[in-house]
C-alpha cells in the first residue's frame, strides 16, 4: 500500500516510517496538516496515519477534508495520538477516523493493524472495481435501450392519435411500455382503435407490441375487417409469446357516418360509453379471453354494437390507472375513476378531470405499472372518403392497362374477405394510390351490397338503430353459415391516360335484384347523405344498374393534375 504519515514530531514520524516500510509498504511524509493535504491530493495514498495535534492545520481538520475528497472510494484514516481523554478519542471517530493508535508505538500491534487494513482496503478496491463494471454495463444497456426505443417507436407508431376527436395519455413505468395504444383510419371510413396491455413490464412486455402494431396498421390499411385483424393478432401472439404471456385488449370500430360503434373487450377493465347530454354511462365489460392464450379455433370474436352519436364518448383504460398508489400504498381504484368521469362529463372534460385526479393522487415518483387511457368522442369534423387523398402516392410499374375478375362461391363467401386481394393490384397502378380511400370505399360498398342484399337478402332498414345493427350483423352471420348457393363476381378494368386513368368496377351477384329506381329516389330525397348508393354517386363519375340491379357498374376517373 501507499501510506501517508502526517506527524509534526520528526522522531515519531521516523519510527513509524521504519515500521511501515519494514511491513513492505511505500511511505509518504508530511509534517503538518497543510502539507498532508497537498501530498494526499497529488499522491492519492491508500491509507493515512494522521497526528491529531499539528501546526497550521490539525488532524481533525485534515481528516474532514480528506473524507470530503474520498466520497467515491475508501481511504482509511488512523489517528496517531498521545491523547487519552475519552472525548478526544471520540472526536477522532466523529471527524472521519476509522481507528486510532496511541503513542508510544507497539510494533506488533501496529503491524497487525496494517495487515487488517490492507485486507479491508483490498476488499474495497474489489468492490469498487465491480461497481464500476456494473455501472459500465448498466450505462451500455441503457444506451442500447434508448436506441431500441427510438427504433421501436418508429415501428409501433401511434397512427391517428393526433386527431382532434381523440384525447389520451400514456405513462410507461420504464423506458419500454407494456401498454400499446393504436388508432388507424380505415380506407372505407371510420377508425379502428386498439388498446392493449401485455403481461409484465419493460422490454419483455413491449416485444409483443411490435408485431401487434405491424399487423394492426398493415391490415387496416389494406381494408381488412377488425374481426380479421383480431384473429391474425391472436394467431401471431399465440405462436410467438411464451407460456404465461398474453395481451389483454380492447378493440373498437367506430363509424362516424353510420353513427355506431362495435366493441370487443378481452381482459381489460370495463370501458365506458358516456353521453355528455344525459350523463348516461354504459359499461363495456370484458367478455373474452386475452390475445395469445388460445388458438383461433377457440377464440370468440363477437362484437357488441352500440349507437355512437354527437354527445357520446368512448373511454377505455388499462389497470395501471386504478392500481396507481399514493404514499400510503392505497390504490386509486374503480370508485375514484368513476367519480372523476361523472364529475367531468357534464363539463365535457371527463378525461381532464380524471387526469388531474390521478396526478394528484399518485404522489410517489415511482409508479407501479404502465398507465394508459383514451377518450374518443363523436366527430362532426371527421373527413369522409370523398374528402381524403393520399398525396404521398409513389409511381410504380404496376398493371396500368389491365383487367381481372374474381368470382366467389358459397364456401368462399362464408370464409374469405376478397377486398384486400382486389385492392392489391389496384394500389400498384401508377399514382392511383393517391386515391386509395375513394377506390377502396367504392369496392367495399359494391361488394357489401352484392353479398348482404343480393345473396343474403338482408334489408338496410334494420340498421336504423343500434339494436337494429346488432340484429343485422347477427342475421348476416347466421345466413352466411347456412349459405349453400349463390355467388358474387367482381370485374375490374383500368385504362391509363397521360396523367391518370379510368377505372371500371362491375359487381354482379346471384340475387334477384331490387327496385334501384325507387332506392335512388329515396336517396335523392335525403340529399345523397350517408353511405350506400348516395356515397357511390358522390365518389364515382357514373353508376349504372343492369339485370334488375343485380349488376352494378361504376366508373372512377382519376388525374394527378400534372
Amino acid at each position: 500500500m501507499k501510506i501517508l504519515i502526517a506527524e509534526d514530531n520528526f522522531t515519531d514520524r521516523l519510527i513509524l516510517k521504519k515500521i511501515v516500510e519494514a511491513s513492505g509498504h511505500e511511505v509518504l511524509e508530511a509534517d503538518n496538516g497543510v502539507t498532508a493535504m497537498e501530498v494526499f491530493v497529488s499522491q492519492s495514498p491508500d491509507l493515512v496515519f494522521l497526528d491529531a495535534i499539528m501546526p497550521e492545520m490539525d488532524g481533525y481538520q485534515a481528516a474532514e477534508k480528506i473524507k470530503a475528497l474520498t466520497t467515491n472510494h475508501y481511504v482509511p484514516i488512523i489517528f496517531i495520538t498521545s491523547l487519552t481523554e475519552q472525548a478526544d478519542l471520540v472526536r477522532c471517530m466523529e471527524v472521519g477516523g476509522d481507528d486510532f493508535f496511541t503513542k508510544p508505538f507497539n510494533k506488533v500491534f501496529l503491524e497487525a493493524k496494517l495487515r487488517a487494513f490492507e485486507r479491508t482496503n483490498n476488499l474495497y478496491r474489489t468492490i469498487e472495481k465491480q461497481r464500476d463494471e456494473i455501472q459500465f454495463h448498466t450505462d451500455h444497456m441503457l444506451q442500447e435501450q434508448e436506441v431500441a426505443k427510438r427504433i421501436f417507436d418508429k415501428i409501433a407508431h401511434t397512427g391517428e392519435l393526433h386527431q382532434p376527436y381523440i384525447r389520451y395519455t400514456a405513462s410507461p413505468m420504464s423506458i419500454f411500455n407494456g401498454d400499446i395504444l393504436l388508432v388507424a383510419r380505415r380506407p372505407f371510413g371510420g377508425v379502428h382503435v386498439f388498446l392493449g396491455d401485455f403481461t409484465g413490464h419493460g422490454l419483455p412486455a413491449a416485444i409483443g407490441a411490435m408485431p401487434t402494431s405491424d399487423i394492426f396498421f398493415g391490415m387496416t390499411l389494406k381494408g381488412f375487417a377488425l374481426v380479421e385483424i383480431i384473429q391474425e393478432l391472436n394467431r401471431r401472439l399465440h405462436a410467438v409469446l411464451p407460456t404465461g404471456f398474453f395481451c389483454c385488449a380492447l378493440a373498437a370500430h367506430i363509424d362516424f357516418e353510420e353513427h355506431n360503434i362495435q366493441v370487443w373487450n378481452a381482459g381489460l377493465p370495463e370501458a365506458y360509453l358516456m353521453n355528455r347530454a344525459s350523463g348516461e354511462f354504459i359499461e363495456l365489460p370484458s367478455s373474452h379471453l386475452p390475445l395469445g392464450i388460445v388458438g383461433n379455433e377457440n377464440l370468440n370474436v363477437s362484437f357488441s354494437i352500440y349507437s355512437f352519436q354527437e354527445d357520446d364518448r368512448l373511454f377505455a383504460y388499462t389497470d395501471g390507472v386504478t392500481e396507481a398508489e399514493n404514499s400510503e400504498g392505497e390504490m386509486f381504484g374503480q370508485e375514484r375513476l368513476l367519480e372523476a368521469l361523472k364529475r367531468g362529463i357534464n363539463d365535457d372534460d371527463a378525461f381532464g378531470c380524471l387526469l388531474r385526479d390521478v396526478d394528484e393522487f399518485q404522489t410517489e415518483p415511482e409508479q407501479g405499472d404502465d398507465i394508459t387511457y383514451i377518450e374518443v368522442h363523436y366527430s362532426t369534423d371527421y373527413k369522409g372518403p370523398e374528402d381524403e387523398q393520399n398525396l404521398t402516392g409513389e409511381l410504380s410499374s404496376g398493371p396500368s392497362d389491365s383487367r381481372f375478375s374474381l368470382e366467389l362461391g358459397p364456401n368462399s363467401l362464408r370464409n374469405f374477405n376478397p377486398l384486400p386481394v382486389l385492392s392489391q393490384p389496384l394500389m400498384e397502378i401508377g399514382h392511383l394510390q393517391m386515391f386509395r380511400t375513394q377506390v377502396l370505399t367504392i369496392l367495399t360498398e359494391l361488394y357489401s351490397n352484392a353479398l348482404e342484399h343480393g345473396v343474403l337478402k338482408l334489408k338496410s332498414s334494420l340498421k336504423s338503430s343500434a339494436e337494429g345493427f346488432a340484429e343485422y350483423y347477427r342475421l348476416r352471420q347466421l345466413r352466411l353459415e347456412e349459405l349453400e348457393e349463390g355467388f358474387v363476381k367482381v370485374d375490374v378494368k383500368h385504362s391509363p391516360s397521360d396523367n391518370g386513368g379510368r377505372l371500371e368496377i362491375q359487381v354482379s351477384d346471384s340475387g334477384e335484384g331490387f327496385d334501384y329506381k325507387k332506392a335512388l329516389k329515396k336517396a335523392e330525397s335525403k340529399g345523397y347523405s350517408g353511405r350506400g348508393f348516395p356515397l357511390l354517386y358522390r365518389l364515382a363519375d357514373s353508376v349504372e344498374f343492369e339485370n334488375n340491379g343485380a349488376t352494378i357498374k361504376v366508373v372512377f376517373s382519376w388525374s394527378t393534375g400534372k
